[in-house]
């Protein structure tokens, strides 16, 4: 019953006329039916849809907050997905080219600028509030004990997402980047031991581009560190 149900949402999601209320009840249905599946629901044929869809209703104004409590319960409540298994879900509603391939461990995961950036066929807006949320998913995952730490080519993604927007024209936009990116060095340092030196090196490009940001992101990620200890 619940696959045909989620079959259902992903239509009505991903319905290009879809109005504010069937949207608003299918984001509550994924939602319950999703924390009652947990990790099974990512298996589902119809995930893909559902999690684009609802990262894309974060840049519609009527149904943001529903949006974001929906997958924060997802999330949070319902184990049922990572940063990690959806990274490339979030770079395509944020128009950004997704590529992730490794070698010996070496860096060759990449994230680069979309010549042509998909755009979404069921909201407008900026990418403001996908970029906060990716910011604060990172930061709730740090302290989820029962997840599995994402790989470092993982986060080596997630470090370029948010330097993909660390010089946008929009000055929320920039801030959201840059929690982004204390987010990923205290990731790195708590998840994956790296010390605070190899996680500053992660963003290194942002200490040529704007250094002033470069010292803030790490004092920032220094301060949190030590109020721990």
């Amino acid at each position: 019953v619940r696959p045909q149900a989620l079959n259902i949402i992903q239509d009505a999601l991903g319905g290009k006329n879809a109005n504010v209320h069937v949207l608003r009840s299918a984001l509550i249905a994924a939602g319950l039916i999703g924390v009652s599946m947990g990790t099974d629901l990512i298996k589902q044929s119809s995930w893909k849809t559902i999690m684009i869809e609802t990262i894309k209703l974060l840049k519609n104004k009527q149904c943001f907050s529903l949006a974001k409590k929906v997958l924060e319960q997802l999330h949070i409540h319902g184990r049922c997905f990572t940063v990690a298994n959806s990274l490339e879900f979030i770079a395509h509603v944020l128009g950004v080219g997704f590529n992730s391939s490794t070698s010996g461990g070496k860096r060759n995961s990449q994230v680069t600028e979309s010549s042509q950036p998909r755009k979404s066929s069921a909201v407008s807006g900026n990418n403001i509030e996908v970029v906060g949320w990716l910011a604060e998913s990172i930061g709730r995952e740090r302290k989820m004990e029962s997840v599995n730490p994402m790989q470092e080519r993982s986060l080596l993604v997630a470090f370029d997402l948010f330097l993909s927007f660390a010089n946008h024209r929009e000055q929320n936009c920039r801030k959201n980047a840059t929690d982004g990116l204390v987010q990923c060095v205290l990731y790195s340092v708590e998840k994956l031991d790296k010390d605070m030196a190899q996680a500053m090196n992660m963003c290194s490009s942002v200490k040529k581009s704007n250094p002033n940001v470069w010292i803030s992101i790490q004092e920032r990620a220094q301060t949190i560190l030590r109020q721990k200890q």
